[in-house]
This record gives structure tokens, sequence and C-alpha cells, in this order.
């Protein structure tokens, strides 16, 4: 009897399939199961890559595969989908031989319970590996689908963006969107500095980030929690954009602020890292499930003087009775600046979704307004590159508030790059641009 792939040792391409199946079928975030940890670095490498790039380019795989199959495959056969397309991503992205990428694949399926379709799976791959992409990619009729299909994203969600942004800066953006990020540190300042992090961490590509203080990039990317300092609290891992949001809070001892949307706690802590530990934080989390992240990255980090609330904020309730100096509002958000580090959103995502989310931040601004002291600053933020969430949302929200303004972010901020401040004076970065996630984010001040 064959043995079930499951209890066999992990390889990077079996990881890799299960990686995508639990995307698949599970519909969780893309990430390597902890066998992973116990690979050797190439191999884990190799995983990842093969994982995250299927993701990247799900509907052009799945287009090639069924110009390849008579009829659609069974829904139920996530593991057999998986290898077809991890299989086909690896000879036609990767470089792999044709031969090796069909070989590996039919291994897999002949170990698995699946192994009753390994020649089917083999006869579909050598007809896939020789199929040229143009011809299917030219088949498909509109600009927006055709795109969508070349770069691997939804159709929908090009369509929009088309509508607002020429082709070519589409087309840059899902590039961006299909190119690894690099990972990204930020010094606990209230522990270690940034050189006296970079000369600990002894990593020969890592360098300081020419666009944000305290910023680390080390290409090589890898596990951060085998890092020196780790488990001390010396850093986190946070994006330059994310890293900006908290600056432009400009938080100073003795402040009293609100964290209105948390976990998992980067910006809080640095929001605590900023004012020098000398500042008061209410740090509201909606979901239960995020409230333990959230204690735990606060604990490593060591930030006090944080008190974590579990509620939504457009609960009148949860905080009655406080007026805050400054309020953060990292709003729920359709994640389309993040793409690049979690290819998986833009084949959850949905139209409606955009709607909800739209209407969800603007009850949120709505009621955290009241919360501010007249004279204070507020920060609206998002990873996400829709105009209604961004740009739009703020105007929205200053027409129905009268007495507040938009506050254009300082260009003299040190490090800040000028292409990173929008039209209107908000700071926007496009995924990708200055080695940055795509974000948004907004100072609006309360006069009265």
């Amino acid at each position: 009897m064959k043995p079930d792939v499951k209890t066999l040792k992990p390889n990077p391409r079996l990881l890799a399939v299960e990686a995508v199946v639990r995307v698949t079928r599970d519909k969780l975030p893309l990430a390597l199961a902890s066998e992973a940890d116990g690979l050797e670095t190439r191999d884990r490498g190799l995983a990842f890559e093969i994982a995250f790039g299927t993701i990247r380019y799900l509907s052009l795989l799945d287009a090639i595969l069924a110009s390849c199959i008579n009829r659609p495959i069974a829904k139920k056969r996530h593991f057999l989908q998986a290898v077809l397309r991890t299989a086909l991503y690896q000879a036609r992205y990767m470089r792999v031989p044709d031969r090796a990428a069909v070989n590996e694949a039919v291994a897999l399926l002949k170990l698995s319970p699946e192994q009753a379709h390994s020649g089917f799976v083999n006869a579909v791959l050598r007809r896939a590996v020789k199929v040229d992409p143009e011809l299917i990619i030219n088949a498909v009729k509109g600009k927006s689908e055709s795109l969508a299909l070349r770069y691997g994203h939804p159709g929908w969600l090009v369509k929009g963006w088309l509508a607002s942004e020429t082709k070519e800066q589409v087309v840059a953006r899902m590039k961006a969107n299909n190119s690894p990020p690099v990972l990204t540190l930020r010094s606990n300042t209230l522990k270690i500095g940034r050189e006296a992090l970079l000369k600990a961490l002894e990593i020969d590509d890592a360098v300081a980030a020419p666009h944000t203080p305290d910023a680390v990039l080390l290409p090589s990317g890898g596990s951060v929690e085998g890092l020196v300092g780790f488990s001390k609290g010396w850093f986190a891992v946070q994006d330059q954009a994310a890293q900006w949001v908290s600056r432009l809070l400009a938080p100073k001892p003795g402040d009293y602020i609100l964290d209105a949307c948390a976990a998992p706690g980067g910006k809080t802590a640095h929001l605590a890292a900023l004012a020098q530990g000398e500042v008061k934080i209410v740090a509201v989390e909606k979901y239960p499930s995020r409230i333990e992240r959230l204690e735990e990255n606060l604990k490593r980090l060591q930030i006090s003087r944080v008190q974590v609330r579990l509620g939504d904020v457009r609960d009148t309730a949860l905080l009655a009775g406080k007026m805050f100096d400054k309020i953060l509002v990292d709003a729920p958000c359709s994640g389309t600046g993040i793409i690049r580090r979690h290819p998986e959103i833009k084949w959850r995502r949905r139209p409606q979704d955009i709607v909800a989310l739209v209407e969800e931040q603007a009850g949120i601004l709505a009621a955290v307004a009241k919360l501010l002291r007249p004279g204070g600053v507020l920060v609206y933020a998002t990873c996400s590159v829709e105009l209604e969430e961004n740009s739009q949302q703020v105007g929205a929200f200053l027409a129905k508030h009268p007495g507040w303004r938009r506050e254009p972010v300082n260009k003299e901020m040190d490090l800040l790059p000028p292409g990173a401040i929008s039209i209107d004076g908000d700071f926007s970065v496009e995924p990708g641009q200055f080695a940055m996630d795509g974000f948004f984010a907004a100072r609006l001040l309360r006069d009265k």
C-alpha cells in the first residue's frame, strides 16, 4: 500500500502544494506550514517561491490548464489542482525544466490519496508546459480582462483601476504586486537604535532604509524569530509605509492617544516608542481572535502604559466620557496595497466588499471624531490603493464635519521623499514605490 503524502518527510514542493490548498480550499492566509522551519534555507525559499508565485498567477495558470483538459476538474480535488498549478508555475516562471516539473508532480500524486490520477496529471502537464500563454491571453476579449489575465489579477479590480489610472500605471501596479517584497524591520528605539541593531544582526545584506528613520531592510528575507534580539523586543516586523503612519500622528510625551483599530499592535508600539514611552494609549480591537496577538506583540516589545480594550469604536458606550489628544484610525480596508505580501487578497475580494468597507470606515471616522479634543489631530490610514477608501473617504468626512480640515503632510519630515505626498498633501505610495507597500494616510485637524 502506498503511504499517504502527509506521512512523508516534508519537502519544498509538498509544502508549497499544501499552502496553496489552504488558500483555495480553506480560505486561509497564504503561509507555509510550521514544518518549513525545519528545512534548509534554500529549500524553504523554494517552497515559499512556488507557493506565493502560484497564487500570484493563479488565474493564468488555471486558464492554461483549462485549455488542456476536456472537462473541469471536480472542485473537491483540491490537492490534485494544487499539484497541477504549482508544477506549471515552476515550468513557466521558475525555469525549472519541463520534464523535471512534470516528474516531480507525478511523484507527489503517486504517494498521495490522489495516486489514481497520476496518469491524468502527467498527460495534462505535458500538454500545458507547451502552451503559449500569449494565445490564451489574446483570446480574451476586453482590455481590462486581457491585462488582468496577463498579470494574474481579477478582472473587476483591474477594470476599476483603469477607470482612474492610465494603463501604464495599472501595469506598473500589477508588476509590483507580483514582485517579492523586502523584509523590513523597525528598530524599537526604546531598546536599541537602528545602527546598533544593524551591527547586532550581522547580516551582510541588511541595510538602513534610505526613506524611513529606524527602518532596516533585509533583502535576503528569512525567519525573523531566529534573528538576534527578537525575544528581547529589539525590533518589530513592519513595512516602511506602515512606519510612516505612526510618524504622521507625531505623538509626544504626555499625549493621551486612541488607537482605534489596533491589532496586531505594530503601530501601537511605534506610537509609544516615538513618544519615548511617556504616553498613555488606549488600544481598541474589535475582534477577540486578534486581541491575543496584540497583547503578545506589546509584551515582546516591552511596551507599557497601553490599555487594551475589546470592542468596536463605533459603540458609543465603549469610550464614553473620554477625550483624546490624538487618534489613529488604521482602518479595516481591502488590503489592495499589500497584495505583494498577501497575493491571496486579490482572489478573495469582491466589488461588494469595497462598498461595505467604505461604509464601515465612514462609521469609524464619524464615531471617533467625537472623541478628539479641539486642536487635536487624527490620522486616517489604509493599506489600500482604492480611491473610495482613501482620498474620497477623507473628502466625504470633511464635507460632513465642519470645524475639521486636512493638514498637508510636512514635506520637510526627515527622509520622507516628496514623491510620497499626493497633490492633496496626503501620504500616498504605490506598491513597491520606495520599496514600500501601497499605503495612504491623511492628517485631519479638529479646530473646534
